[in-house]
């Protein structure tokens, strides 16, 4: 045999062993559908809860964020790692039911859901933003006044539930709330825009609202930079205070129930963004099924996605929450000045 014929047998050799590992990239690396290439808007915000636009400027928005896909180990694409997380927001299914959509492993999943998760909740400090100078803050209660006839409104403050599984350890209980689930307290500040302005995303399940309100640095905000005339409007599990102003246990005189009536049409912008984030993001309705640490950064990665969803009038059906005022009679006296600023108003501006 000639040394030609060798050398014909080794490229042969070559070309087989080649084939060979393109089966096995195939077999163990199956193509994975791009959803944003193949369905049309209305199935894929059916299926990601937003539409494609947003989907598509998110992407670019976080791709710097991520390391570049390696060939070698078949890292996920910066679109792939998104829509995985899109899918599990809007879903809350299992991971391992994600893997098996997007043809990669549970592990691959769930380390797509936290970075992107992480990615989202850097972001937070440019889409989540308490009104600042004066003109925000006129612009803010403007739009309140407009809307609900309640003047110099800073914000509509309310908590809600998120479940989560049971973190373990010694205080796992102090975690479960008032109906029985292990929960996280999220306290939101909500515009009359429905953008949050304001999040804590870090208390047990079975802290009272005012006791995450009490320890907020939105009350050292409130108490010291924001100037007096306006204040935030919270529900009877909150103390009436000159920054935050309550409606009346019970309403006596026409005035009071005038004041009611638009405090409660100032509030309800905060059940309204509660109620649009968990029907368009269930898997804040089910169990958040990751570490507490984990959980905590999935909740703010969502507010700050439900911001960007409203900036580009990515607009979403709406179901209000009902209210809950189980537990939420006051713990704490009312302030004095509280309820004095609360009677000057209805002496002002509902007496007529």
């Amino acid at each position: 045999m000639t040394d030609d014929d060798l050398s014909y047998l080794d490229d042969i050799e070559s070309l087989e062993i080649l084939e060979i590992i393109e089966r096995r990239k195939r077999s163990v690396h199956p193509d994975r559908a791009n959803d944003l290439d193949c369905m049309d808007n209305v199935s894929f915000r059916s299926r990601y809860r937003l539409n494609k636009d947003t989907a598509e400027s998110l992407i670019q928005m976080l791709d710097d964020t991520f390391s570049a896909p390696s060939e070698k180990n078949y890292a996920l694409s910066s679109t792939e790692k998104v829509l995985i997380a899109l899918r599990y927001y809007a879903t809350g299914s299992f991971q391992l039911v994600l893997g098996d959509l997007a043809k990669v492993s549970q592990s691959s999943a769930s380390r797509a859901i936290n970075d992107v998760s992480k990615a989202l909740a850097s972001l937070r400090p440019n889409y989540i933003r308490l009104p600042q100078t004066g003109l925000e803050l006129r612009q803010v209660s403007q739009e309140f006044y407009r809307n609900s006839g309640f003047p110099a409104v800073y914000g509509a403050i309310d908590c809600s539930h998120i479940p989560i599984i049971n973190p373990g350890g010694d205080l796992a209980e102090v975690f479960r709330c008032r109906k029985g689930y292990f929960s996280l307290n999220v306290q939101t500040i909500s515009d009359a825009s429905l953008r949050i302005r304001d999040i804590v995303a870090c208390w047990p399940g079975s802290t009272h609202d005012s006791t995450v309100f009490d320890n907020s640095h939105l009350r050292a905000v409130l108490e010291n930079e924001v100037p007096p005339e306006y204040h935030l409007v919270g529900d009877n599990g909150y103390a009436c205070r000159s920054y935050l102003l309550t409606p009346f246990l019970d309403p006596s005189t026409p005035q009071e129930i005038r004041y009611n009536v638009a405090h409660k049409a100032a509030r309800n912008v905060v059940e309204r963004q509660y109620g649009i984030m968990k029907r368009r993001f269930a898997c804040l309705a089910t169990s958040l099924r990751c570490s507490l640490q984990n959980a905590m950064t999935v909740i703010v990665a969502i507010t700050v996605l439900h911001n960007i969803a409203l900036q580009m009038d990515d607009v979403f059906e709406e179901i209000i929450e009902e209210e809950d005022d189980e537990g939420n009679t006051p713990t704490v006296a009312n302030h004095a000045d509280g309820l004095a600023k609360r009677n000057a108003l209805l002496s002002t501006f509902f007496n007529n």
